[in-house]
């Protein structure tokens, strides 16, 4: 007995009415307001709210406070007037020497108005005080008069008086009626009309063009309870009784109240938090209200209902539920929950409060039975008993899991460490096993035929129950197998989303940005064509539309629309694992599971927030900290001679910015760039010209909207075309500037060669005496045969200086071969004598390429003490008759200069001819000759210059001895520059 009664006591504390609390969110100096005292609030006609502090007046979007550092928004601002349709409002410093006017979502200075610069005013010889609901400064005294102006109309208030008086006409009319100044503070306005509502009365008058007459209205209005609120700036008037909140409506001579929301101790915190300014916005279903000391707080009004069980004694986490009429759900405990609240229970007694419900399954037959889990056992709660009844189900199996799928009962049991499918015959109180698994089962539907759909921890099953067959769709595991009223079949899994079933196919859906579907709940389609899909952290809605097509296409966009805490939710954390796991009751409502309590809602009357089209501005930027301002979607920057540019995006959205789905492309092949809940776009230097930049969210409609603009860069001096013309002329007029001057040393030194052709002759005449014949033989064999020995001597004084027998072996081997060239070098000495007879006698044809091949090998030794190599390139065999003395000379000459001039480098010989000509080139990457002295023997030919001037230019006597050659055999010879570096030496000898 004395459980009985501990049992009913329990369900006495349960049956609370739950609440839906409202989100609170406060903004004060820490995060952007300029200063915690708000005097007033308004919106303006974009949806964005203003806010008058005692640091000047600031613009919020629903994230961000836009100030304007500027002198005259340093001031302390008082009260908002105007006309919000007309995009009129502004609002008067408190000394009254300044305005700020707010218009096109800008605040600038203007000139004030006089009228509502007038804090008191003399009348009838009577001085009266602006009325001002919203001022702190007001204070209703008992013989005060006050006066309120109109757009056309001026009222006059006095203890037993009202006095209209018109500017326009200059009337006055005396309103004599019993008041009482200290009704002041229930004095509303509705456009130009004035209503007072009279608590002593109890009744509600309205004064209009000077006439007052009474009107209908709701009690609330003259109840002593309650506390009226009239809003100047924003026109709305408010009615706060037993701390709900409601705003007063006047329309067709009727006034009328519609609840905002209930808000807990709403009156105590009115006045501890000493809340000065009160706006509602229907559009975001947010209350604003403005504090003197604690800046801005804005109150979601939930959309959602949360019925919780407030006792100590228990716990708020709910899985599975039932609906039990079309109100309301029933747990697998019994107890019975609308959106509200506990409506009753049909718990039978329990003998063992530690007798454990499951509280992850319930199932239904078609009596409506109700059959649930303890201590696993199977139960029936009997409908026809008022669910009061409960018997347990004659199965000798420890019960994990139960199942009412398209009209049948299924039952999932442990054995052996194994679960078992198996299908349960309520008449006949008996199972038919079906299939086991290695691992839970947590859902199954009637697939084609005798095939079921089971999804397990394991993967999604198919199973033919006729041949006892099944086979493995995926291995996933699943969670919920959901089918649709057009019959498509959802499969949601453990950590890898959600899909479609298509022909025994799962097509995978795209995640949201988060990633948060990774792991949804349950699914459930509401009357208009969108799927709720409960998860780990959040509430989505997405259009069943947009998935189909997805999955026809892949390339649609999905737009999931999350709800959190933030919109009302008790939780951000729903729960999954219950069957069923959210239901559908037939009054239209939706309940979901999660670990604060059963969330009930109407999905028709959950309202999505979406940024309107023509409320999405891009007007402002920031060019490394300096505000500059857009022209019509066109911003022009001088030049590009800036680090940071910053781009503001403008928009009135007071709810999670990932909903719209924000993107940026800041190139044309860049791609989109998610830009979160940042409303500022970050660019670098840009280079000069139009740069397009695209910014796109989604609509209500899922589809993106698109917002260009274009940046026109400015070019610095050097970088204009002008400046580059100028380059180019002023380039122009150099390269004639030097052309003449080159043409005038051309002609100089063409006479200077010709002044020289005269010399060379005279000095060929010398040559070809016999004295002159016996000093040039000697230098010539003297400088030819200088090179050889000189290789020897150092290799000599190489071989003294070490003691290795391996260096030494090689520096003989290398003299050996030295010499043996030497020698026979020094066995044709006395063909030089021809080189300087004044004729040259002719000779038989000779292979070029021998000739060629001796001069390297003679030289190779040389040169690879210098660390270089020399390449004779070979041809098709080429004869020569030219004299075989002078070629051999001539060619010695050549690489003896190539040599002496390359260090860790490359020689390399070729030669070449055709029809009329023999070719040899000796080229090398060695230190190259000088500029000048390759114009001069590229002009001279053979002209030997005096030997004063070679000598000052570096030359010695090998090019001369060459370029006399040159000329004996009638051939020629040019000098060129080897790229890099090197000089390659061409030699061109006439066949005939």
């Amino acid at each position: 007995m004395k459980i009985r009664i501990i049992y009913i006591l329990l369900l006495f504390f349960l049956n609370l009415h739950a609440q839906s609390d409202l989100v609170w969110q406060n903004y004060n100096i820490d995060n952007g307001l300029p200063q915690n005292s708000v005097k007033d609030i308004i919106n303006d006609k974009y949806g964005f709210i203003w806010i008058a502090t005692e640091n000047g007046i600031t613009r919020f979007d629903g994230s961000q406070f836009v100030t304007m550092n500027l002198p005259y928004n340093k001031k302390r601002y008082r009260n908002f007037f105007g006309c919000i349709e007309k995009d009129s409002i502004f609002n008067v410093e408190e000394d009254g020497k300044a305005a700020a006017f707010i218009t096109g979502r800008k605040l600038i200075e203007k000139p004030v108005f006089t009228k509502y610069l007038k804090t008191s005013v003399t009348f009838n010889k009577h001085q009266y005080l602006l009325y001002n609901k919203n001022s702190v400064l007001l204070k209703i005294e008992k013989n005060s008069r006050y006066f309120i102006y109109l757009d056309k109309d001026v009222y006059f208030f006095e203890n037993n008086l009202i006095t209209y008086y018109n500017p326009l006409t200059n009337t006055t009319k005396p309103i004599k009626i019993s008041f009482n100044i200290m009704q002041m503070k229930n004095i509303f306005l509705h456009g130009n009309t004035i209503f007072i509502a009279d608590q002593r009365s109890r009744k509600t008058v309205k004064l209009n063009k000077g006439e007052i007459s009474g009107i209908e209205s709701n009690s609330m209005y003259t109840d002593a309870q309650s506390n009226l609120y009239w809003s100047q700036g924003t026109q709305q008037a408010y009615v706060i009784y037993r701390d709900s909140l409601f705003m007063s409506n006047y329309c067709d001579n009727k006034l009328s109240l519609k609840k905002i929301a209930h808000i807990p101790n709403f009156n105590k915190q009115l006045r501890s938090l000493y809340i000065n300014a009160i706006v509602y916005s229907k559009e975001n279903q947010s209350i604003f209200l403005g504090s003197l000391t604690k800046g801005l707080y804005i109150l979601t009004v939930p959309q959602f209902s949360t019925p919780r069980k407030k006792n100590v004694f228990t716990d708020n986490v709910f899985y599975a539920t039932y609906p039990f009429d079309d109100h309301s759900v029933i747990t697998p405990e019994g107890n019975i929950y609308d959106s509200t609240r506990i409506v009753n229970s049909r718990n039978a007694v329990i003998e063992d409060l530690n007798y454990a419900y499951d509280k992850y399954s319930l199932a239904s037959n078609t009596a409506k039975d109700l059959f649930f889990i303890k201590n696993y056992i199977l139960y029936k709660r009997l409908k026809s008993s008022g669910y009061k009844k409960c018997i347990p189900v004659p199965l000798n199996e420890q019960i994990d899991a139960v199942y009412s799928k398209d009209g049948l009962l299924f039952v999932v049991y442990i054995k052996n460490d194994k679960y078992y499918l198996a299908q349960y015959d309520d008449s006949l109180r008996k199972i038919r096993p079906l299939f086991y698994f290695t691992y839970p089962v947590n859902d199954i539907k009637k697939y084609n035929g005798n095939q079921l759909l089971i999804g397990s921890l394991n993967g999604l099953y198919i199973g033919d129950t006729a041949h006892k067959k099944i086979f493995r769709l995926s291995p996933y595991p699943i969670k919920k197998i959901i089918q649709t009223s057009d019959c498509n079949i959802w499969i949601l899994t453990k950590n890898h989303g959600f899909f479609l079933l298509r022909n025994n196919t799962l097509i995978a859906m795209p995640l949201d940005e988060n990633a948060y579907l990774l792991d949804p709940h349950t699914l459930l389609e509401d009357s208009a064509g969108n799927f709720w899909i409960s998860s780990n952290n959040g509430l989505f809605k997405v259009k069943k539309q947009n998935l189909l097509q997805f999955a026809d296409h892949r390339n649609q966009p999905i737009g999931y629309y999350r709800y959190t805490i933030a919109d009302g939710l008790p939780t951000n954390e729903f729960n999954g694992g219950g069957n069923p796991n959210g239901n559908k009751l037939t009054n239209g409502q939706m309940v979901f599971p999660s670990l604060e309590g059963l969330v009930f809602f109407t999905p028709e009357k959950i309202k999505s927030f979406y940024v309107k089209p023509d409320m999405f501005f891009i007007e402002r930027a920031q060019v490394d900290n300096r505000e500059i301002t857009f022209d019509h979607n066109i911003l022009h920057i001088p030049n590009n001679d800036f680090s940071t540019l910053e781009i503001y995006l403008d928009f009135p959205y007071f709810k999670n910015l990932n909903n719209i789905d924000l993107h940026v492309l800041p190139a044309p092949k860049a791609g989109w760039k998610d830009m979160g809940i940042h409303r500022k776009f970050s660019l670098g230097k840009l280079s000069p010209g139009d740069h397009l930049i695209q910014f796109r969210y989604l609509d209500r409609n899922n589809t993106y909207v698109y917002k260009n603009i274009t940046i026109k860069v400015g070019y610095l001096y050097y970088q204009s075309l002008l400046f580059k013309a100028i380059i180019v002329l002023a380039s122009i007029l150099a390269a004639y500037i030097v052309f003449r001057f080159n043409s005038k040393q051309l002609k100089y030194k063409n006479e200077l060669l010709m002044k020289a052709n005269t010399e060379i002759n005279a000095q060929k005449q010398e040559i070809n005496s016999s004295h002159v014949i016996r000093e040039k033989l000697i230098e010539a064999i003297s400088h030819d045969i200088a090179t050889p020995i000189k290789h020897l001597s150092h290799l000599s004084r190489k071989l003294k200086e070490t003691d290795s027998l391996e260096i030494q072996k090689k520096y003989f081997n290398s003299i050996h071969k030295s010499s043996e060239l030497l020698y026979h070098f020094t066995l044709e000495l006395g063909n030089y004598a021809f080189l300087f007879s004044n004729t040259v006698e002719e000779s038989v044809p000779f292979p070029l390429s021998e000739l060629l091949e001796e001069k390297k090998d003679f030289f190779e030794n040389i040169a690879q003490e210098n660390n270089t190599s020399i390449e004779f390139i070979s041809t098709d065999e080429i004869y020569i008759r030219t004299n075989k003395s002078v070629v051999a000379a001539i060619i010695h000459n050549i690489i003896d200069n190539a040599v002496k001039n390359t260090t860790d480098g490359k020689i390399q010989i070729e030669m070449a001819d055709d029809d009329t000509s023999v070719y040899i080139k000796v080229s090398d990457n060695g230190t190259g000759m000088p500029e000048d002295l390759m114009y001069y023997y590229n002009n001279l030919h053979a002209i030997v210059i005096e030997d004063v001037k070679l000598q000052k230019k570096g030359s010695g006597y090998g090019l001369k001895f060459v370029l006399l050659l040159i000329d004996k055999i009638s051939s020629q010879i040019s000098f060129k520059k080897n790229i890099p570096k090197g000089t390659n030496v061409e030699i061109t000898i006439p066949k005939t």
